[in-house]
């Protein structure tokens, strides 16, 4: 390196590859720049933003010449969101980085054989596929003008919208390219209405105010929507009018609810729920299975990436009529539900109170007799199942992006269950987990990733593994 760099330089960069984090990888002198909304193939024109003391951060001044795989992302706002970080990639690009995401975290992060990893399977439309939205409401002055000359009075714009990456500065967004169309829909009637009554935002530094956030969620395959108003008073003013006017706008809405949250508090819902018209949830199916989907239902974000998702647990479980399975950390038993249509039994396992009674309701809703659910903590309820003596063919893993807790692969290989799937939204801690697991006897047989989350850089993966029997 010719000269040490420093933040604020201007250099010439060459994008080699993408990061687990969506950003593009290039090198000055073997230092290593992460560069956000570069394209592999880009020549570029960077300022250094950070400097650590292995890698740093640069954003981009100019493309010099464009990668063959850059595209103009369609989204207006795409630059200034941070909610998608791959639109100016083509998608089959992202398809292949996603595999190679996956593949660089097994290589890096462990001491596996080779696996096989398939390619990343898409989506059939990689756009309008999220059913659930929590977007922002932020607020900002406008003057209206009577009939003189001057202003008669101030009132509040309303905006609803999302956060730009990295800070609380809310970016307006009319639609959302990745939303479901009703929710953009949904959105828009509920800012047109807070307008109209001008209902006061809430002020996160003070706490003082109403409207913190909208919230919505929708079925896709019944094309119906719910509305969550999520305020830090439990009462909202003309509450009756602004119910009048998204109805109108929007006769798919099927519920309203006020959600109260008077905490300081990053966290978006709070502890009640109170419903205002309407229905307090909704029905999806997906794949022949009915779910109750409520305000804090855990559900996968897109439905139609689910019946994908199916597909695949389905061929790697392999399941027979007389065998028996554990879904650990089931949620509201959407993969459990799926496995009980093969299995003889099947226990569903998850820390969330809620989300098991949800499980039950839907476990009810599809006339299905041979399910279990228990609420706790995977690592405590399997080893008590252990020493109780349970043994099962299957375990079904879904854990959050943290990853298995150790207790939890260490009984699965004491209760040595022939066969795992695990299905995972982080590679990295999936290639950790598959290491242990490795290590305890068993074998990584197979991944796929899955493309559930297009225009971002996340990627779901299913992993086969068998217990070796004579370790």
């Amino acid at each position: 390196m010719e000269e040490p760099l420093q933040l604020g330089s201007r250099v010439r960069l060459q994008a080699e590859d993408i990061a687990a984090g969506g950003e593009a990888v290039g090198r000055i002198d073997n230092f290593v720049l992460f560069v956000p909304q570069g394209a592999p193939g880009d020549e570029l024109e960077v300022e250094i933003t950070e400097l650590r003391k292995n890698f740093g951060r640069a954003r981009i001044v100019r493309v010099i010449q464009p990668s063959p795989h850059r595209i103009a992302p369609p989204c207006p706002v795409y630059h200034t969101c941070g909610g998608c970080q791959l639109q100016h990639l083509d998608y089959p690009a992202q398809l292949f980085y996603k595999t190679k995401i996956v593949k660089d975290a097994l290589q890096h992060l462990t001491q596996l054989q080779p696996v096989t990893v398939h390619d990343c399977r898409a989506m059939e439309n990689p756009w309008g596929y999220r059913n659930k939205v929590q977007a922002v409401v932020a607020a900002k002055p406008y003057l209206s003008h009577g009939s003189g000359e001057k202003p008669d009075k101030e009132r509040i714009s309303h905006v609803v919208g999302m956060y730009a990456q990295g800070s609380h500065r809310v970016v307006k967004i009319d639609e959302c390219l990745i939303q479901d169309e009703l929710n953009n829909t949904v959105l828009n009637a509920a800012r047109e209405a807070m307008e109209r009554l001008q209902w006061p935002v809430y002020n996160e530094r003070d706490g003082s105010g109403l409207v913190r956030y909208l919230m919505t969620r929708t079925s896709y395959s019944h094309r119906e929507v719910m509305l969550i108003v999520v305020a830090a008073q439990p009462r909202l003013p003309q509450v009756q009018e602004f119910l009048n006017h998204v109805r109108r706008r929007v006769p798919q809405l099927k519920g309203v609810m006020l959600n109260l949250n008077p905490h300081k508090t990053n966290v978006i819902l709070g502890n009640r729920t109170q419903t205002l018209w309407g229905r307090d949830h909704l029905v999806e199916e997906v794949a022949g299975l009915k779910f109750q989907i409520s305000p804090t239902s855990f559900f996968q974000v897109n439905t139609q990436g689910l019946e994908a998702l199916y597909q695949i647990i389905e061929s790697f479980c392999d399941l027979r009529e007389r065998d028996s399975a554990v879904d650990l950390y089931c949620g509201v038993g959407s993969l459990s539900l799926m496995l009980a249509r093969k299995a003889r039994r099947v226990l569903g396992v998850d820390i969330s109170q809620e989300a098991i009674e949800d499980a039950v309701v839907n476990s009810d809703l599809n006339g299905l007799n041979n399910t279990d659910f228990l609420a706790g903590a995977s690592e405590k309820i399997l080893p008590q199942l252990y020493r109780q003596g349970q043994r099962y063919a299957l375990a079904l893993l879904d854990p959050p992006r943290k990853g298995c807790e150790l207790e939890v692969l260490q009984v699965l290989a004491r209760m040595r269950i022939p066969k795992v799937v695990y299905v995972s939204c982080n590679p990295s801690s999936l290639a950790r987990d598959l290491q242990i697991l490795s290590g305890l006897g068993y074998t990584v047989n197979e991944i796929q990733p899955l493309d559930m989350f297009p225009q971002t850089y996340h990627v779901e993966c299913v992993a086969r593994l068998t217990f070796n029997k004579s370790s």
